[in-house]
């Protein structure tokens, strides 16, 4: 009060004949800063684009409270140039403005002489500032306005200025190129540019700060650029997919989703579920009368995977639609009896298992090439592989088309079709950041789980898988030595390198000795000889697993695997069996090709275990926006002395 700043009126009114200083306010807020690239690239919801931003110093003046005009058009000018607008391409201007008459009218001279160069009369900038709403926050004052103008260019509407009666008799509106926004209107739209604005802010202590700001393109609610897959590889010699167009869309749609929640307890897990509850109820009361749309559900789990932190407390909620949804997140909101489990053990190795021959069926595979990129490619490169060996597509048989010109009940089109499938799934996993630590494999398995660890590339594998085949075709009756030996034939010109992920081996039952290739005498061996399967999982359990993934068709090989794991005691001292998920497994009864829900529910199931995810992979070939979820659920406690 000693300096005549604040409002004996309680109204802050800038640019009015009747301002008498201003009105106290309590606040705080924060921007967070990205590179632009960053920012698109991540997919993040832009609200503005900072172009140019200057700050200097006061400088003398008659006061303490007097501002010094030519020092403010120094860092407007500042602030323009290095942002490289004309003056006149600024649609609007924030200004600092606290509600004094005398130093009102110097910004306002100021900002004329700046922004008014080169400025249509018919067109003059638009002013106004968030003080008039609410007050003067001071050392939060800057930001606040910042926050306003950002929103304002999302929403592409201009706030109206409050308490602006009587236009200040100090300022010469008629000369100046200025207006203020005393009505709410809309933002002056260009066909060439997005929209423009600048905001300034002055402190009391002579510091001076203009920061020049454009609109992002369209709005935040508009999709952003698809999902890119760029280079993925499940071990140092894998299959390496480069050439997948990151804008390439999904043929099939993917209809089974899930949503990653998780807390840094089982009450905090709780609350989350119950808000997601409560949000789901607003946005259906919201919506239209078809309901929530599939893609904002989408949205909904892409961002909570990739814009939340993962705490060991989770939960894979997956579901189809917006009733499945509700009816899984139900249950996980409803208290529990027991207190609070205590904190998870974070899952670190995984095993990967390869099932052999039996199990698959004809359509194998087919809803996740309609709808995974990662899968499409790898399957493409094998089926060209096929078609250049035998003359005759090997996707054709695997999915019963009826062009095929085989059948999958033969060795020789099964054992490939095996190979190829699941090498597409480690592809897969490898494509959401899950890779094995070990592989296991049983029969034409184990030549996928080598390709895994790198002892074969994707095609000589696939060449292996073809000659497998032909030898399991053979009629029993024929000479199996004269066999074997056409096998090892069949590899000589195969390239062979030693594993590098411990692989336990079906002909000895033990880890593969580490610089040793798996030759063609191996490959030999391995088509006649095997090794007791209890062994070779005792063996995998030897080299630790949290979570096991059965790589391929059906669950066969991973329900013997509960069976006969080592029960390993965990970090409490309790023996535990590692979970085992299953990427495919096959339908029930006579259903249809399968969309795809098991390599989701198994992803869901890794989620729980504590693997990380790469959440993109979920959404490969897709556009997806960022949308506002329900915060974190902090649990508050009260401690008294």
């Amino acid at each position: 009060m000693e300096f005549g700043m604040l409002s004996p009126s309680g109204r802050c009114r800038p640019f009015d004949a009747a301002a008498d200083g201003y009105v106290r306010g309590e606040g705080c807020g924060m921007l967070v800063l990205k590179r632009l690239s960053e920012a698109e690239a991540d997919r993040d919801r832009i609200w503005g684009v900072v172009k140019g931003s200057a700050v200097n110093q006061n400088g003398a003046s008659a006061g303490l409270t007097v501002p010094n005009g030519p020092a403010q058009e120094r860092v407007m000018e500042a602030a323009l140039a290095r942002a490289g607008f004309a003056a006149a391409d600024v649609d609007y201007l924030e200004a600092h403005a606290v509600g004094s008459q005398m130093g009102d009218a110097i910004e306002v001279r100021a900002v004329g002489s700046v922004y008014g160069k080169g400025r249509d009369r018919d067109r003059p900038l638009l002013m106004g500032t968030v003080k008039s709403n609410i007050g003067h926050l001071e050392s939060a004052a800057g930001i606040a306005a910042l926050i306003k103008t950002v929103l304002a260019m999302q929403q592409r509407v201009i706030p109206k200025h409050l308490h602006f009666e009587n236009p200040n008799p100090e300022i010469d509106w008629q000369g100046l190129p200025v207006r203020v926004a005393a009505d709410k209107s809309d933002w002056p739209l260009h066909a060439d540019r997005p929209a423009r604005a600048a905001v300034s802010a002055f402190g009391i202590s002579g510091t001076n700060a203009h920061v020049v700001l454009e609109g992002h393109g369209g709005t935040a609610s508009e999709a952003g650029p698809a999902v890119g897959l760029t280079t993925f590889a499940g071990a140092a010699h894998n299959v390496t997919v480069a050439d997948v167009p990151s804008d390439e869309d999904v043929s099939g749609e993917r209809s089974v989703r899930f949503l990653p929640l998780s807390g840094k307890s089982d009450g905090a897990l709780r609350d989350l579920t119950k808000r997601y509850l409560a949000w789901l109820a607003e946005h259906a009361s919201g919506a239209s009368p078809n309901g929530i749309k599939a893609s904002f559900l989408a949205d909904m789990a892409w961002t909570a995977g990739v814009g939340r932190s993962h705490f060991p407390h989770r939960a894979g909620v997956v579901f189809r639609d917006l009733q499945t949804l509700r009816d899984a997140l139900t249950p996980l909101a409803e208290p529990k009896d027991a207190p609070d489990t205590p904190e998870p053990q974070s899952a670190a190795r995984v095993a990967f298992l390869y099932g052999g021959d039996e199990g698959y069926w004809v359509g194998m595979g087919a809803g996740l090439y309609d709808s995974e990129p990662v899968m499409r490619a790898v399957l493409d490169r094998c089926d060209a592989v096929v078609l250049a060996e035998r003359g005759a597509s090997l996707m054709d048989v695997m999915f019963g088309r009826d062009e095929a010109n085989g059948d999958l009940s033969d060795p020789a089109w099964a054992q490939p079709a095996v190979y190829a499938l699941a090498c597409a799934l480690t592809a897969l996993w490898s494509s959401v950041g899950i890779r094995p630590n070990a592989v296991l494999g049983d029969g034409i398995g184990e030549v996928a789980a080598a390709q895994a660890a790198g002892v074969l590339s994707l095609e000589d594998g696939l060449r292996a898988a073809l000659a497998r085949g032909a030898l399991m075709a053979v009629p029993p009756a024929m000479d199996p030595d004269k066999s074997l030996n056409g096998l090892q034939a069949a590899l000589t010109d195969l390239s062979f390198r030693p594993p590098s992920v411990p692989l336990v081996s079906s002909v000895t039952g033990m880890a593969a000795k580490p610089g040793s290739p798996l030759d063609r005498a191996y490959w030999r061996r391995q088509a006649r000889e095997t090794a007791a399967l209890g062994a070779r999982i005792s063996a995998l359990a030897e080299l630790g697993a949290d979570v096991v993934v059965e790589i391929g068709p059906g669950a066969s090989l991973g329900s013997q695997v509960r069976r006969v794991w080592p029960e390993v005691p965990d970090g409490a001292g309790d023996a535990r069996t590692p979970p085992v998920l299953a990427s495919l497994p096959q339908p029930p009864g006579n259903e249809p090709a399968e969309s795809g829900s098991g390599f989701v529910e198994a992803a869901a199931r890794a989620y729980e275990a504590g693997l990380t995810l790469s959440f993109n992979g979920l959404f490969a070939g897709e556009s997806r926006r960022r949308v506002s979820l329900p915060g974190y659920p902090f649990q508050r406690r009260r401690h008294w002395i």
